[in-house]
Parts: structure tokens; C-alpha cells; sequence
């Protein structure tokens, strides 16, 4: 180390308002790194007798500093600490974790990455640069390091957390199987329940619901019982198009719950598409009386009366959905086109069908072009 044979208290301080304008000033005086550093240490404030610390306290005041939020005097003890030694990857490895509390996140990678050079069996170093490659979205390389660091630490829950958020965003399907798996027999109904819903809204956003499928009956296997598998997995069925086998699980899963609504509901959307139209309306209409202030209801309800040609009755409950504010306004605007079109009132008929299309219901288009040009 330089520290012993270098004569601090013969260097004039000059005073700087700003970090930038002593940097800019050095340069012009052409001061050699070594007298920089001092300098630093002399503007932060930071005690010069650091440079008499073993390299364990060196270390010790780095994570202190780090926890209390002085990064920068976390980085100047912990920079004292690589210098005396090179070969430690502790402390390339504690310096990145400061760097990535700094948002410092590419200068983490270059440290992370020599503590790997130097011990490539530590998991933490693969799981810190996981996380620095996570918050600059090179996922593809997060992914890698998150994979490395489980095949080191396979009993991490954190871990198996962290890779299936990452595999779920890449579509790495086989990883969010073995992870949902895992979590599942590790943490239990718990888990399910703050997970389970973003995986359906994933795999219903990029329907492949084939892979969820796969990943239901994994669940499944762990607890044939459990509710919330179980009506997820009936919904995927749903959502495949694959409507007499959805009925029928809806049937076996009510002879246990006879009055699940959720059920209920997908009994009824299952018959409308399998054009049993009759009994389809008599679930909604007790649905309805249970929930009457449901709009989604109201519209399922409608499109309903639509197919039993009761265009007056569909008229009234579109309207009432689409006043109630629903969740699919463009699929009740369309309804509501449908039924005035077929009571003669074109005109009206016509400004439905364009607000449909106009909030992303794409079939509207074809009633435009057929019945309003």
C-alpha cells in the first residue's frame, strides 16, 4: 500500500464548491491519482487514518457506512480494502452490493464480475449481478446468473422467487413450472394465492394456455382440493374454447360447492357457447338477482336475450351495463347495436357499433360496413 510512505499533511487544500470543479482542477494541475484520492478524502470529510485500518476493518466500516446510507464513504473504505487486496472477492463482491444502492449498476457488473473471476463457487456474487442486470432489463443475461446462482443454492426461496418473475417475462415456461412447483410445496396456500393471479393474467394476456395447463395440473397433483387450482384450471379450459370439458368440470366441482359463483358464472358462458342458450339465461338471471348491480353480468344477460331473439329485453340491459360502467363496455355497445338494428333504429344502431369498434371491438366493423354506409 502507498498510504504509509505518502506525506498528507504537506498538500495545500484549495477550497471547491462543487465535487466537479476540484476534478477539473486536478486535471489541470496534472495531480497523479494517488494525490486525487487523498484530496477526496479530504473534501468528504472522511477521516484520514483509514488509511492506517486493517483490510477486515476496512471492510467492517464499508457495510457500516452502506447501512447507514454513506455510500460515498462506504466506496472510499471499501476501495482502500480491493487495493490492499486484489485477490479478496469479498470485497469486489460488497463494493457492487454499494454500487447497486447507488443505482450504480454497470460499475456493479465490472465488480461482480471479477469476484466471480476470482471464486466462481460463490452464489451471492451471481445473485447480486442477477439483480444489477434485472434493473438495467438485461434479462436474458439476469436470467443466466439467476440459473447459476440456483444450481449453487438450490433451497433459496428468494431465488426461486426472483427466476420466476424473470422466467415468467421471458417465456421460460419449463423454469416457471419447476419454480411454481417448488414455491408451492415450500410455502403453500400462501404463495398460491399472491401468485396464482398473475400468472392467469399472463398466460390470458399472451394466451398460452396450453403452458398454463401444464403448470395447473403440476398444482394440482400437490392438492387436488384446493379451490382456487381448481376453478383457474376450469377457466383455462374455458379460455382453450374447449367448452363440453369445461361444463363438465364445472359439474363435478359444484356437486362440492353448489353455490359458487365463480362456477356458476362459467357454467353459464360454457352453455351459451355450446348454444344452450335456454338454460344459459335462467344461470344468469339468477346470478343477476344476487349481484344486480354487476354490469359484466348485465352484458353476459343481454347477449343472452340477443341469441333468444328477445331484442327489446336486450336493449334494456345493455344499456343498463354500459350506464353501470363495466369492464367490457366495446362487448355491450355491440350488443346494444345488435338489438336496436333488429328494432328498426338504425341510426342509433350505427352510433353503437362505432363506439364499439372505436373501444377495441374489432367485429363491429362488420356491421358498420354491412347496415351504415
Amino acid at each position: 500500500m502507498f498510504i504509509d510512505s505518502f506525506n498528507f499533511v504537506d498538500i495545500q487544500i484549495p477550497k471547491f464548491n462543487k465535487l466537479d470543479s476540484f476534478l477539473n482542477t486536478c486535471k489541470i494541475m496534472k495531480l497523479s491519482a494517488k494525490v486525487k484520492f487523498f484530496l477526496v478524502i479530504a473534501i468528504l470529510g472522511v477521516n484520514t487514518s483509514i488509511g492506517q485500518l486493517s483490510f477486515d476493518q476496512l471492510m467492517s466500516n464499508g457495510v457500516r457506512a452502506d447501512e447507514k446510507g454513506q455510500f460515498d464513504e462506504a466506496i472510499i473504505n471499501l476501495n482502500l480494502a480491493v487495493d490492499s487486496k486484489p485477490e479478496n472477492d469479498m470485497a469486489w463482491l460488497t463494493r457492487g452490493i454499494v454500487r447497486i444502492h447507488m443505482s450504480d449498476f454497470s460499475s456493479a457488473v465490472v465488480d461482480f464480475n471479477k469476484a466471480i473471476y476470482l471464486n466462481p463457487g460463490r452464489p451471492k456474487s451471481y445473485l447480486y449481478r442477477y439483480i444489477a442486470y434485472s434493473r438495467t432489463e438485461n434479462y436474458q443475461f439476469a436470467f443466466g446468473d439467476i440459473n447459476h446462482y440456483l444450481g449453487l443454492a438450490p433451497s433459496d426461496t428468494l431465488g426461486r422467487v426472483y427466476r420466476l418473475e424473470i422466467a415468467l417475462k421471458l417465456k421460460e415456461y419449463e423454469a416457471v413450472y419447476e419454480d411454481m412447483i417448488w414455491l408451492y410445496k415450500t410455502m403453500g396456500d400462501l404463495f398460491l394465492r399472491d401468485y396464482l393471479p398473475i400468472l392467469s393474467i399472463h398466460f390470458d394476456a399472451s394466451r398460452k394456455y396450453a403452458d398454463f395447463q401444464k403448470i395447473l395440473f403440476g398444482l394440482k397433483q400437490i392438492n387436488p382440493s384446493e379451490t382456487l387450482i381448481i376453478e383457474s384450471l376450469i377457466q383455462n379450459t374455458y379460455q382453450m374454447g374447449q367448452f363440453e370439458l369445461c361444463l363438465t368440470q364445472v359439474n363435478e366441482s359444484l356437486k362440492q360447492d353448489t353455490q359458487n359463483q365463480n362456477l356458476l358464472k362459467l357454467k353459464a358462458d360454457a352453455l351459451f357457447y355450446l348454444n344452450r342458450i335456454d338454460e344459459s339465461e335462467a344461470i344468469y338471471q339468477t346470478l343477476l338477482a344476487g349481484a344486480p348491480n354487476d354490469g359484466d353480468l348485465m352484458a353476459d344477460y343481454g347477449h343472452c336475450l340477443l341469441q333468444l331473439e328477445r331484442y327489446k329485453d336486450a336493449d334494456i340491459w345493455l344499456s343498463k351495463s354500459i350506464k353501470s360502467k363495466n369492464a367490457t363496455p366495446a362487448y355491450a355497445y355491440l350488443g346494444r347495436g345488435i338489438a336496436r338494428y333488429n328494432l328498426g333504429k338504425i341510426g342509433v344502431a350505427c352510433a353503437d357499433w362505432e363506439r364499439s369498434l372505436l373501444l377495441g371491438e374489432k367485429s363491429a366493423s362488420k356491421w358498420l360496413e354491412k347496415y351504415c354506409q
